[in-house]
């Protein structure tokens, strides 16, 4: 560990890299219940005190943290402060969530829910549809040839194990073109409160950009249709993945009650 004497030695700008980079450090060990120098960090927030061009919260931040979780938090505010201060602030997939470590899957209430996403574009919504799915007891997730798969480092960051708690596959448009009851997550459909969810089936949820493709929109208006999600805002529109959350949620809040289409209840 460098010592603090060499940190002041530094140019500012490599200096207040260097202690976000500890501090990040420090997160980890400190998540992991692993032993911390408890004075060089009081040293460390001595140190960004001094520094008359640093907003002092964020020295204050470290120094007035209490032990333990509070420790913690401190690093975190101190890091997060430096980093908006240096203009690189965290993408959402660098962010240091806790690890949860691997999931009991045999713990999993499964519905016969099935999610297929179509041609999706950032490994990021790939991972919290994921995570999403794996809360809301989606059974499998079908991926298209051009979806990032779970397996990408972003996604699995995201995902926060959840990637290996529900089964995945590849699969292209046309597995789902006998598939009976099959629904897709558009605008212009029925209003999610009043959409009849099925006791089984398949829900597309298309790319961030462009929907649901014409073909797999055309299966859906076939079978069950599309769900919409009734929006107030100026912009009229949310991140896929949240959009997904919210219609999971109402799906399986429905096959928790036997299905709006007859009853299946959870399979284990």
């Amino acid at each position: 560990m460098i010592s603090i004497g060499k940190l002041s030695s530094l140019r500012r700008e490599t200096r207040l890299r260097k202690i976000a980079s500890i501090l990040g450090d420090y997160e980890l060990r400190l998540r992991e219940s692993r032993q911390v120098d408890v004075e060089f960090l009081a040293a460390l927030a001595r140190l960004l005190l001094s520094d008359e061009l640093l907003p002092r919260r964020i020295g204050l931040a470290l120094a007035e943290s209490a032990p333990g979780a509070g420790l913690l938090r401190g690093c975190w505010a101190a890091r997060s402060g430096l980093l908006a201060v240096l203009g690189a602030e965290p993408a959402e997939w660098d962010l240091l969530a806790p690890e949860t470590g691997a999931l009991e899957t045999r713990l999993r209430t499964v519905y016969p829910a099935r999610v297929y996403l179509d041609d999706l574009r950032s490994p990021f919504n790939v991972g919290s549809i994921f995570r999403s799915a794996e809360a809301f007891g989606v059974e499998r997730i079908l991926l298209s040839e051009s979806t990032p798969l779970p397996t990408h480092p972003r996604a699995r960051r995201a995902a926060m194990g959840c990637a290996e708690a529900v089964p995945w596959e590849v699969a292209g448009p046309l597995a789902l073109r006998d598939e009976p009851r099959l629904f897709a997550l558009e605008t212009g459909g029925t209003a999610i409160e009043r959409f009849a969810f099925p006791s089984e089936g398949i829900l597309v949820v298309g790319s961030e950009e462009l929907g649901v493709s014409p073909l797999l929109l055309d299966y859906a208006e076939r079978r069950l249709g599309r769900v919409s999600i009734p929006l107030l805002g100026a912009k009229r529109s949310l991140n896929v993945a949240s959009a997904f959350g919210i219609v999971m949620h109402a799906w399986a809040s429905a096959l928790s009650r036997g299905g709006s289409a007859g009853a299946a209840g959870p399979i284990h």
